[in-house]
């Protein structure tokens, strides 16, 4: 008994496997997957991208091939994520200037040292991402990749691409900032209200009262922090978007 095997179509089930891989281990939300989810994820969706390469399959153009399409994943998964760092560097602030900083966990998701507000607001604005609807964003991007470049294609850089990725880390830092201004401007009125008391009152350890204040302020205004997340993911996904369109455009020149 013989079993044919179609070439083509083997090699365009690995290539699109390979693309949203790479998708999958460049994005922050979907890295925080289990091994096993990222895996079902990776197959799932690389099976449903896949097709026939058109190309006559040889070694050398199945390595480039490889290449291209873990170059298209990982750029795209990576500035379609950009913006959701906000979220965790925002946390990271008022860590910092609360003193919760001191207390930092290992995270097994990202590999490294976080703090307490910086993994909280991570793991909320994930969700919220998944909630609304950033996973099927996500495969509408990944889809529009194989439309304008093809699995067996080649990657022409355009030259606004650097300059995107620049402004979406410049957008990134600035949104950070702004969801931490209710709980910044307690601190720093906390830190004023100890630096005037040190002044009238310098024998008392000033250093001591204000770690549990900037802690209470901390506590007293960050819900008014979550309470913007669902805007600052919506307005994340609306701009994900058209850094999907932007993206697919440079790859493919």
């Amino acid at each position: 008994m013989e079993t044919l095997i179609d070439v083509a179509s083997m090699a365009g089930i690995v290539l699109s496997i390979t693309r949203v891989g790479a998708f999958v281990a460049a994005s922050p939300v979907l890295r925080a997957f289990p091994v096993s989810g990222r895996m079902a994820y990776a197959f799932g969706i690389g099976l449903a991208l896949a097709q026939p390469t058109t190309m006559p399959v040889t070694m050398s153009g199945f390595v480039v091939a490889m290449a291209t399409n873990v170059g298209v994943g990982i750029v795209l998964g990576f500035l379609t994520g950009i913006l959701l760092h906000a979220f965790e560097v925002a946390g990271s602030i008022i860590d910092l200037n609360s003193g919760l900083n001191a207390s930092q966990i290992f995270d097994p998701l990202t590999g490294q040292s976080v703090s307490v507000f910086g993994r909280a607001f991570n793991l909320a604005a994930m969700t919220l991402w998944l909630v609304m609807g950033g996973d099927r964003l996500a495969i509408e991007g990944l889809a529009a990749t194989t439309r304008v470049i093809p699995l067996d294609g080649a990657l022409s850089f355009a030259p606004g691409l650097a300059e995107t990725a620049t402004t979406l880390v410049a957008q990134m830092l600035v949104a950070a900032v702004q969801l931490t201004i209710p709980t910044f401007a307690a601190l720093l009125v906390a830190e004023v209200a100890l630096g005037v008391a040190s002044r009238f009152a310098p024998q008392a350890n000033v250093f001591a009262l204000g770690l549990p204040a900037k802690l209470a302020a901390a506590l007293a205004t960050v819900s008014l922090v979550v309470l913007a997340f669902p805007g600052a993911i919506d307005t994340s996904m609306s701009a994900t978007r058209d850094i999907v369109v932007t993206t697919v455009r440079g790859l493919g020149g």
